[in-house]
């Protein structure tokens, strides 16, 4: 079972990946899910249920439309792939428990604000609500740092990006980041929120400087900063305590 267990949650994942590609393209009709079929954006024509296999397809067809063989966007392979790894890796830190459905539902969602930010550098608000109604529910609880430090952890996370976004008015990042920030802080808690915060700022210079040297981007050009708190929020997940404790054992000595 200890075998079994990884694999189902990893075909989950795949799942759950597929049908949130569907979801990032259609968050302007999401009413559309319920009754249009898939069709490849190139040619129009509907795909069959073979050409929509998670992952598997992607990889059979070469990445091309089966019709018009028109290149797929690598969007739908990366996304069903890292949903499908990220909730293994949330089954080996919580098991089959209520925590894993908890924090898988969570980052579902924020996956969705993250491949929609990165793709039209806005954030669907719907979505931020709805991961911060969810987060304030229960991150307190499942967390095991209480009610007060959940709340203080939004506080820091949200005010530090509303301070940069009234200073740069707007310049910087948007407002849309505030709210998200409020959630991931509020996730996390404090003082892991703050830990959020430095690598988020960090991981985006580096990858800011990374697409200047490759002239990807210039220096007056605009990133998303929503997929960078994300990615924060996920590695304090896992590893934030230990990030903490070592940074401290350094200033100990």
């Amino acid at each position: 079972m200890n075998v079994i267990y990884p694999i189902i949650v990893f075909l989950v994942g795949l799942a759950v990946g597929s049908f949130l590609n569907v979801v990032i393209l259609r968050i302007d009709d999401l009413k559309s899910i319920l009754y249009t079929r898939s069709k490849c954006p190139h040619c129009q024509e509907m795909l069959r249920w073979y050409d929509l296999i998670p992952f598997i397809s992607f990889v059979f067809l070469k990445g091309k439309c089966r019709h018009c063989s028109k290149n797929i966007s690598w969007q739908y392979p990366l996304v069903e792939l890292g949903v499908a790894v990220l909730f293994v890796l949330l089954y080996f830190q919580f098991q089959i428990s209520w925590a894993l459905v908890f924090y898988a539902l969570i980052f579902t969602i924020l996956t969705v604000i993250f491949a929609y930010d990165i793709k039209y550098q806005l954030v669907p608000d719907e979505f931020v609500w709805l991961v911060l109604i969810i987060i304030l529910a229960g991150s307190w609880y499942f967390g095991g740092f209480g009610f007060l430090n959940m709340i203080l952890g939004g506080l820091i996370g949200g005010g530090a990006i509303a301070l940069l976004v009234v200073i740069s008015k707007e310049k910087w990042m948007g407002a849309g980041d505030i709210k998200i920030a409020i959630a991931l802080g509020a996730l996390v808690g404090y003082p892991q929120a703050l830990l959020v915060l430095f690598l988020a700022f960090i991981i985006g210079s580096l990858f800011g400087v990374g697409l200047i040297i490759f002239k990807k981007k210039g220096l007056k050009d605009s990133l998303p900063f929503a997929p960078f708190l994300i990615s924060s929020a996920l590695i304090t997940l896992f590893f934030g305590n230990l990030i903490i404790f070592w940074y401290l054992d350094r200033l100990s000595i």
